[in-house]
């Protein structure tokens, strides 16, 4: 049988309490009961100075020993008390016992009256709690006091008392605590109860949100019930389930754009094909539909090479390997690739570099394919007579490369997805514009795996500006003093 989460927080939490509590009251209770014990014995000392005073006042040598043995036994039937009298020869010579006549020779052990004897010739008392279970019937307390008599030890008095009598006081006492204990517990356990309620629901919730989810109700959320860690998960939990929505968004609208790029053209070149096995087109246009159809083969040839190089890069199977290299000369050679491109569209084109030379630490192949891409797409959007513009700066550690064009811009409302794989934020799939949305995705991985960052400044109406970073490789200087300072670290660690 499964257990929920809600019983087994409800019953560790009621063990605990459960557990706390007896700890808690046997702990009390036993100091209540030594406490209680320690007035009663208390009690018991004044009685026996009383007797002490009886002993030592001079109308008790007036008194016969029948009437001040009855005075003894009235004093003991009241005090509910047992005495003993022990003389200097540590001898027991009179017992008052008001509640039976029959004396049990182990009260009387001499190691009990010899201890009693010797701490009080000391002019100490003794006050304990002990087991005379043939006489008692289970624990006694006992006291012993000093007889003096004008300054002098002539003995000693002993009053014992039964624990078990005292059975309703303590009882009295264990209702006026326990009772209140009783309910604090009860009180306790609802607490609990509404406790493990309280934070269980919100994991029920999410649990049954994600089970909506995995049925493909990806617009299912959970309501933020606190703001608590739980509220939190909520919180992440509806995030998820918004990214879940818009992968599954974009998913479609790859299939869809994938579709069309690859439908409208093999759909042409079949076309152009069959009418020339028809011979439905003439034998001097073959040439230029030939062509046409080579054209539309690069173009799937490219948009194939763009999905399996996501499909590495996202799979850790595209390693990057780190080297020198520098970024103004790769840049200008990634900038002769467009040249005839540049040219049909008249393009203006301001390369404006910081430094001759910037050395940064990188992967020249992977870095290549960043600026590729991000030129391709600056080239692609700018209107015919626009601007390309590309630039770099370089602080201490890092080298920023920023491309711009001066086309539409980026709508606002696709800013935030513009890097997101299968994205495409012109939905006209206008041939003038082909792509898929992968070539962003693809860069924005790449810089990611080198642990840079890349970024966009967008105006629409104005253009957009893509800006990456690389990091600075050291100069032979640095390298030189960087070595030498690690040598000279060893030789101290050596030392």
């Amino acid at each position: 049988m499964r257990k929920s989460i809600f019983v087994r927080m409800l019953f560790v939490y009621l063990l605990i309490i459960l557990v706390s509590f007896a700890l808690m009251g046997g702990i009390f209770f036993t100091i209540l009961r030594n406490n209680y014990l320690e007035a009663q014995m208390d009690i018991m000392a004044e009685n026996l100075h009383e007797i002490n005073d009886w002993v030592a006042s001079e109308g008790c040598e007036d008194m016969s020993d029948i009437d001040f043995y009855t005075r003894l036994i009235e004093k003991a039937d009241k005090d509910d008390t047992m005495l003993w009298f022990i003389s200097n020869e540590a001898m027991v010579y009179m017992v008052v016992n008001p509640h039976s006549d029959v004396l049990n020779e182990d009260i009387f052990s001499s190691q009990r009256v010899e201890r009693y004897f010797e701490t009080t010739q000391r002019g100490e008392y003794i006050k304990e709690v002990s087991k005379v279970e043939r006489t008692f019937e289970g624990s006694v307390m006992s006291v012993a006091i000093p007889i003096d008599v004008e300054g002098e030890i002539i003995g000693a008095v002993v009053a014992h008392r039964a624990v078990k009598d005292f059975g309703g006081g303590i009882s009295t006492i264990e209702r006026q605590v326990f009772s209140p204990l009783v309910i604090s517990m009860l009180f306790a356990f609802f607490l609990v109860f509404v406790l493990s309620r309280y934070i269980v629901k919100p994991i029920r919730d999410i649990s049954n949100a994600a089970g909506e989810l995995s049925r493909g109700n990806l617009d299912y959320r959970v309501k933020p019930r606190n703001k608590d860690e739980l509220g939190e998960l909520a919180v992440s939990f509806n995030k998820m389930a918004e990214e879940l929505k818009l992968q599954d968004g974009l998913r479609n609208t790859f299939i869809a754009n994938v579709s069309h790029e690859l439908r409208t053209p093999l759909a042409s070149m079949q076309g152009f094909v069959q009418g020339m096995l028809d011979r439905a087109i003439e034998e001097e246009d073959r040439d230029k539909y030939l062509e046409i159809v080579l054209n539309e083969t690069k173009r799937m040839n490219a948009l194939i090479s763009d999905l399996l190089d996501l499909a590495k890069v996202e799979s850790g199977k595209f390693p990057i390997e780190l080297s020198e290299f520098d970024i103004n000369e790769l840049t200008r050679q990634c900038i002769i690739m467009f040249e005839q491109r540049i040219e049909d569209k008249n393009l203006d084109v301001r390369i404006l570099l910081s430094e001759e030379k910037m050395i940064v630490w990188a992967d020249r192949d992977r870095i290549s394919q960043v600026i590729t891409n991000l030129v391709d797409n600056a080239v692609k959007f700018s209107g015919t007579g626009g601007e390309l513009k590309i630039w770099t700066n370089s602080d201490a550690d890092k080298v920023y490369v920023h491309i711009s064009d001066s086309g539409e811009g980026i709508p606002k409302e696709d800013e935030p997805y513009i890097f997101e794989r299968f994205y495409k934020a012109d939905k006209s799939h206008s041939r003038n514009k082909p792509g898929t949305g992968i070539g962003l995705s693809i860069v924005k991985r790449i810089i990611t795996q080198h642990g840079e960052k890349i970024s966009l400044t967008n105006d629409p109406g104005r253009g957009a500006t893509f800006t990456f970073t690389l990091s600075r490789s050291a100069t032979q200087e640095e390298k030189r003093i960087k070595s030498e300072f690690e040598r000279a670290r060893e030789e101290q660690d050596e030392e």
